[in-house]
């Protein structure tokens, strides 16, 4: 027997002993909360952002006016092309489909997405957002063609 054994100590044992550990082990706790009460779908009041960033987004949540969401990880995304100099249209090349975007002042949101911090894009709604300001960027279209929809 070891000398931690012999002092009732469960130090080296898989299992058991009279004593709780000291410290709990390190484990990762989701949040038992609803999604909307963790983050909101839609400002609440109606003011319309094209884009949100977030430091180490894994996914990019592709919010469209009329569709339904995507969440493609930040790791299938092959290529960006931009027109740089209208900065009115971007595509997304994954290795499953292609995100067609069209809008204006659209360079912020390409290079959030470039460095991988943009967590989300909005398509831009007249029912659901107020217009943004002059100079801001707008989502007016995205258009999704997947590999499994041909």
């Amino acid at each position: 027997m070891s000398k931690d054994t012999d002092k009732g100590g469960s130090a080296g044992r898989l299992w058991g002993g009279d004593r709780e550990p000291s410290s709990p082990p390190d484990e990762k706790v989701l949040s038992m909360k609803a999604p909307s009460a963790i983050r909101p779908a839609a400002p609440p009041d109606r003011a319309y952002v094209a884009f949100e960033i977030r430091e180490g987004a894994e996914r990019l949540h592709i919010m469209r006016g009329a569709g339904p969401s995507r969440f493609p990880n930040y790791s299938y995304l092959l290529d960006i092309s931009f027109d740089h100099h209208l900065q009115s249209a971007f595509t997304l090349i994954y290795t499953f489909m292609i995100v067609e975007v069209t809008g204006s002042n659209l360079e912020p949101v390409v290079h959030a997405i470039s460095l991988g911090n943009c967590d989300r894009i909005r398509e831009y709604h007249p029912k659901a957002y107020d217009p943004p300001a002059q100079g801001e960027p707008l989502i007016e279209k995205i258009q999704i063609t997947a590999a499994d929809e041909k």
